[in-house]
């Protein structure tokens, strides 16, 4: 959507025992957002990340629960604990471990573009 402002992120995705690095463009939002589960408990996620370019995704890059997204445009090769190394580097403020994904792909051209992948993350 053109009138959301965007801006680079960084995801390190882990593909078995290596963390890939991916740069999307996204619009993201330090936020709190209370969540319930089917349990009833809650959390609180510190991060709303909405990618709106979705032609790559799961082909060119990757995105799981349990991956770690930095708020901006990073070029650091990270090999373990990527958390603690690029919460360090950037704050923790900056540095999300993703515990939601949410894939709004409609399916309807009158509101193709709102179609988007939502990330939850603390």
């Amino acid at each position: 959507m053109a009138d959301i402002p965007k801006r680079k992120i960084t995801i390190y995705h882990k593909n078995n025992n290596t963390f890939e690095r991916y740069v999307i463009e996204a619009s993201y939002r330090n936020t709190s957002i209370q969540n319930r589960n089917k349990n009833g408990t809650s959390s609180s996620d510190n991060a709303l990340i909405r990618i709106f370019d979705l032609e790559e995704y799961n082909s060119k890059w990757f995105v799981e629960k349990g991956d770690i997204v930095v708020n901006r445009e990073v070029d650091d090769d990270i090999k373990e604990t990527p958390a603690t190394i690029l919460s360090k580097k950037y704050g923790v403020q900056n540095v999300h471990k993703v515990v939601s994904i949410g894939d709004f792909n409609f399916n309807d051209e009158d509101i193709e573009e709102l179609k988007h992948i939502k990330i939850g993350a603390i």
